[in-house]
């Protein structure tokens, strides 16, 4: 069994790599939205691992804390990008009109 955790947390940290790499190269704003949800995701599925494989029920209520910031981050960050995107055709709007 810790075998197969270990297993599964290493892959969880390779992918979490990739998706780390998608954020950064991401070409629009909404590619480095879902990869950082992504990577919330699965730090928060690696935190529980990591409780499962030290036996310790601590990690749980760590992982619950994290995945309310997590969704609080997610919705600020996309009511950002609604925000600069009114902005943005409020500005291309006024100036097609000139």
């Amino acid at each position: 069994m810790n075998l197969i955790l270990l297993i599964a947390m290493g892959f969880l940290s390779v992918t979490i790599f990739f998706c780390l790499l998608r954020a950064v190269l991401g070409p629009r704003m909404t590619d480095r939205l879902v990869a950082v949800n992504i990577i919330s995701i699965k730090g928060i599925i690696l935190i529980l691992l990591i409780g499962q494989y030290l036996h310790d029920n601590q990690f749980m209520d760590i992982a619950m804390v994290y995945v309310l910031l997590s969704f609080l981050a997610v919705v600020c960050l996309a009511r950002n990008m609604l925000a600069r995107a009114a902005k943005k055709e409020k500005e291309e709007g006024t100036n097609g009109n000139v």
